[in-house]
């Protein structure tokens, strides 16, 4: 569980970093961008999709509710900040970035384990 809470704090900063990088001039540093609402707002949902997805064992189920736990994490942030730039569509966004990178841990997990399965079978022919 905590390696998956870790890996949505680690895509929910890249994540905002990315979406903070489209609203913010030219001219701001790294620093700056990591340091911006977005970029926790983003950070507290990878939080929170991590706790679902360990929880959940669907694909569609954790894509359907990363999404709204995203809307909802930014709709609160909305609601406490007045930080208004469109926060269902920011918040869906995220939550489906967070999603995939999730399905996509997933995914190479299983090739990783048929892959051992199948150097063993060779070993012991």
């Amino acid at each position: 569980m905590i390696q998956k809470i870790l890996i949505g704090i680690l895509a929910g900063i890249f994540i905002g970093i990315v979406v903070t990088s489209f609203f913010v001039t030219k001219e701001t540093n790294l620093l700056n961008l990591f340091l911006t609402q977005i970029t926790a707002t983003s950070m507290i949902t990878g939080v929170l999709c991590g706790i679902y997805t360990h929880y959940s064992k669907t694909k569609l189920r954790k894509f359907i509710f990363s999404v709204g736990i995203g809307i909802l994490v930014f709709q609160a942030k909305y609601f406490i900040t007045g930080h208004d730039f469109n926060p269902p569509l920011m918040g869906a966004f995220v939550g489906a970035g967070l999603a995939g990178v999730f399905a996509t841990r997933r995914k190479l997990k299983k090739i990783s384990k048929k892959n051992k399965r199948r150097k063993k079978i060779r070993q012991a022919l």
